[in-house]
């Protein structure tokens, strides 16, 4: 009775939590361009008063935010979390992040119980099986922040070459570097234009051209951006002929990932494959299960007999680990 009064409370909590993380989230939720009017227009009185409200009136969800960010957030993984974000583009703060975090921890743990309680598999030990929900819940946002960066950085370099020759055409009509980065963040889709507007917004603020170019490489870690950045860069130095340079950079890239997409099609029945193998055991162990709960239960009765899921699980799981090294290949 004690834990279920206790993961009682945690619902009622984590819902009353969430309605302010979301509530504070959707109020933030501003364009780029309002931020950077933001930042650069010139306000008077009336405003800077109006400004300073604003930072008065935080909602509850901002503040506790805010409280969890100062006090339990180190300041290094603080710094590493936010990088994480902002490569994602997902407008939360760190302590918001956090919230979100636990939140979802807590709500795996009920989800956990909950199961717990009403199915005679795991009726001999609710407590590690509430526990593994709740680890699994607090990881499952930084996995959708992770597939999230992964997606965005897949379309950035899709966008790339054609980015190039936008700013190599500039450069070769007489354009300045940050006259045809401008020219980049108007023309060239999401999430290109919104990269390279953030470039051309820290050059109107006085930070030097190399700098933010710096800047946008850490925003997305790309290998063919950081091709293209020395180019500029080096450029800057030395000078040369940059547009010329960077059109053999965007057709470098083009052959890149033609050679991609070809190991791609030549590795994609090797990894589906894996992927089946690896899944196959876990589908017949659960139509087994429906079929027949009887025969399957004492594979869970107790340490013993729980050896052997766990043991073939991790086989199974490293399995599939050496099988994606083996058609991961690098270009």
């Amino acid at each position: 009775m004690g834990i279920a009064l206790l993961l009682a409370l945690m619902a009622a909590v984590g819902i009353f939590l969430l309605l302010w993380s979301l509530k504070s989230t959707i109020e933030s939720q501003t364009t780029f361009e309002e931020r950077f009017e933001t930042l650069t227009r010139r306000r008077d009185g009336n405003e800077l008063a109006v400004a300073t409200s604003e930072v008065a009136s935080q909602t509850a969800g901002q503040m506790l935010a805010g409280a969890v960010e100062k006090t339990l957030v180190q300041p290094g993984y603080a710094d590493k979390v936010k990088g994480s974000l902002v490569r994602t583009d997902v407008k939360v703060t760190v302590g918001e992040y956090m919230v979100t975090r636990g939140l979802s921890a807590g709500f795996g743990g009920i989800i956990g119980y909950l199961v717990g309680v009403t199915n005679t598999l795991v009726e001999g030990m609710p407590i590690p099986f509430v526990i593994g929900c709740a680890i699994l819940g607090y990881f499952v946002p930084r996995i959708m922040i992770g597939r999230r960066a992964g997606k965005r950085l897949k379309q950035f370099n899709e966008q790339l070459p054609d980015t190039i020759q936008l700013i190599s055409s500039a450069l070769r009509s007489g354009n300045s570097v940050a006259q045809a980065m401008s020219l980049a963040s108007r023309e060239a889709p999401q999430p290109t234009n919104t990269e390279f507007a953030r470039v051309v917004a820290e050059i109107s603020l006085g930070i030097p051209p190399e700098e933010s170019l710096v800047n946008l490489m850490r925003r997305v870690p790309s290998e063919d951006l950081d091709m293209m950045i020395t180019a500029m860069n080096v450029s800057a130095q030395v000078g040369g002929n940059l547009s010329e340079v960077l059109d053999k950079i965007g057709e470098m890239i083009r052959q890149r990932a033609r050679s991609k997409g070809d190991i791609a099609t030549l590795t994609a029945q090797q990894q589906g494959a894996g992927y089946i193998v690896s899944i196959l055991p876990a589908l017949i162990g659960a139509v087994m299960f429906l079929l027949n709960g009887a025969y399957m239960k004492p594979m869970f009765a107790g340490f013993p007999y729980l050896c052997m899921p766990i043991c073939a699980g991790l086989m199974i799981f490293f399995g599939f680990l050496a099988m994606k090294k083996i058609t991961d290949i690098k270009v």
